[in-house]
């Protein structure tokens, strides 16, 4: 797969795929979606299989995605979307998800969280941020995450990260980011075996054994702001 192509579309021209069981959901986020001039909603997806095949076919610039889908979960989802089309920008939908499930989905790759008790403006907002190259998490996502993050402290410590190496600090923030190997490995120009090497070394001296720890870690020490 080729290194994801970093782009920052023009917001008043956007592509848009829309998916979620729910057929009044869909209605209601492409209704709003499209009162924006030059937002077209190319296609909508029920189904985690859909979404694949929509992806395929029409490259959009965003997917708005419910993680909660049918037949494959929105975590499997979210890395087939990216492969097949690497520029794009996802924006997972969670509902009553556990807070591990909200973590994954960043550390699989979506560029934005949004929480469907946020109402429908966060949608708007959070396609505007990830069309300019951006993140977003709502303030209800925030909230939900660093309130996970702070009560969990079986993972990682203050005196571990001292003993982190200046590129094994910048291999951490980077993945905190959601970003993969290989697209770490294009950041700083560096082989995928030199970045799982310092993965594995800062995992180690750290005391973490998943993204997902990485990720609670990374919040709580402020080494990534969401």
């Amino acid at each position: 797969m080729a290194a994801p192509q970093e782009y920052k579309h023009s917001v008043s021209e956007l592509n848009i795929l829309v998916v979620d069981d729910y057929p009044i959901i869909r209605y209601g986020i492409r209704a709003l979606l499209e009162t924006r001039s030059g937002w077209k909603i190319c296609s909508e997806a029920a189904t985690g299989q859909a979404a694949v095949q929509q992806v395929k076919r029409w490259k959009p610039q965003v997917v708005v995605l419910d993680l909660g889908l049918p037949d494959i979960h929105g975590l499997e989802v979210i890395p087939k979307i990216i492969e097949i089309h690497p520029p794009v920008r996802i924006l997972a939908l969670t509902d009553h998800e556990p807070l591990e499930i909200a973590c994954q989905a960043l550390a699989s790759g979506a560029r934005g969280l949004v929480t469907k008790s946020d109402g429908l403006d966060a949608v708007i907002r959070g396609v505007q941020a990830l069309a300019r190259g951006k993140s977003f998490h709502s303030p209800e996502a925030r909230a939900f995450i660093k309130e996970g993050a702070v009560g969990r402290t079986d993972a990682g410590s203050g005196d571990a990260l001292a003993a982190l190496t200046s590129r094994e600090f910048q291999i951490l923030k980077i993945l905190a980011e959601g970003k993969t190997n290989k697209q770490v490995g294009a950041a700083l120009d560096v082989s995928v075996r030199t970045v799982e090497a310092h993965r594995a070394s800062l995992m180690r001296k750290l005391g973490l054994h998943s993204l997902s720890d990485l990720i609670y870690f990374a919040i709580r020490k402020r080494i990534v702001r969401i």
